[in-house]
């Protein structure tokens, strides 16, 4: 029998080596060095979007990762879903990067959403290859089970994830003009029937074609273009600075959203740090 540790990304090896290497390591660092593990599920997902993006928007593959899978997923080759899921390895690699620190629970988290993410990446750069990622397994804590204390202070770790995750979807769910299961062709589709029905209209009162560029064009409209309107009376210099304005007080409440969630996990983190040392000096 192999020595080989179990791993749950072996169906990666044949499509991509390196992403299957980074996502092996990961693997290895979920319980004893979670920031290490976010560290490599960050690479890992910059890896998969340079590939992507060397599939279809060749000359993005030098951006950086959030303007990547930005481009990606309005170019339509990146999901939703699978959006998102490298979005939140993105913020908690980052996150890493720059010192806050990772409760496990929170790098298996991540370490379970790679996981999912590289089968749609597997069937995607190897198209028509049988792909079986199977069901994650999570890897088992190199000290055996948690303790009663530990146990308690994962599941506080595990409410505040689940914290985050709801107000992260309900953000983006905000800023959408679809809901997240609503099908992306079903969209295209609806839109081409409102389209053809208002050339329909447009034939019946003796008007041109509809546009559907323009439709396109006016159904885009940003806040700026809103601005402009003339029940506002803005001209574009004062509708582009007072769209922005907005934009900026949006961006600084996320922010601070996400600064207060990270310093709560710092402060589990910690907590669970002086457990564990309180359990080697045999006081608990």
């Amino acid at each position: 029998m192999s020595g080989e540790p179990r791993t749950n990304f072996g169906f990666l090896d044949r499509c991509d080596p390196r992403v299957a290497h980074l996502a092996r390591q990961a693997e290895h660092y979920v319980h004893t060095d979670p920031d290490s593990c976010l560290f490599k599920l960050r690479l890992m997902i910059e890896l998969m979007a340079k590939r992507l993006a060397s599939m279809s928007l060749p000359n993005l593959v030098h951006s950086d990762l959030s303007t990547m899978l930005g481009a990606l997923e309005r170019d339509g080759t990146l999901p939703r879903r699978q959006a998102d899921g490298m979005h939140a390895i993105r913020r908690d690699g980052n996150a890493a990067v720059h010192g806050n620190s990772t409760p496990s629970p929170t790098a298996m988290r991540r370490l379970r959403d790679a996981h999912g993410l590289s089968g749609w990446y597997a069937r995607n750069v190897e198209r028509g290859s049988k792909v079986t990622p199977g069901s994650f397994t999570p890897p088992d804590p190199p000290d055996g089970p948690s303790s009663v204390e530990e146990s308690s202070v994962n599941d506080r770790i595990e409410a505040l994830e689940d914290r985050i995750e709801g107000q992260r979807r309900l953000t983006r769910e905000s800023l959408l003009l679809f809901r997240e299961d609503e099908d992306p062709e079903g969209i295209r589709k609806r839109y081409r029937i409102e389209l053809k029905a208002l050339e329909m209209v447009a034939v019946a009162a003796g008007e041109p074609l509809i546009d559907a560029e323009f439709v396109a064009l006016v159904m885009a409209m940003d806040l700026e273009a809103l601005y402009e309107h003339p029940a506002f009376g803005m001209d574009t210099r004062e509708a582009r600075r007072s769209a922005e304005k907005q934009l900026a007080e949006v961006k600084r409440e996320l922010e601070a959203s996400e600064q207060a969630y990270l310093k709560e996990r710092a402060e589990l983190v910690q907590e669970m740090q002086l457990l564990k040392r309180r359990q080697l000096r045999g006081e608990v």
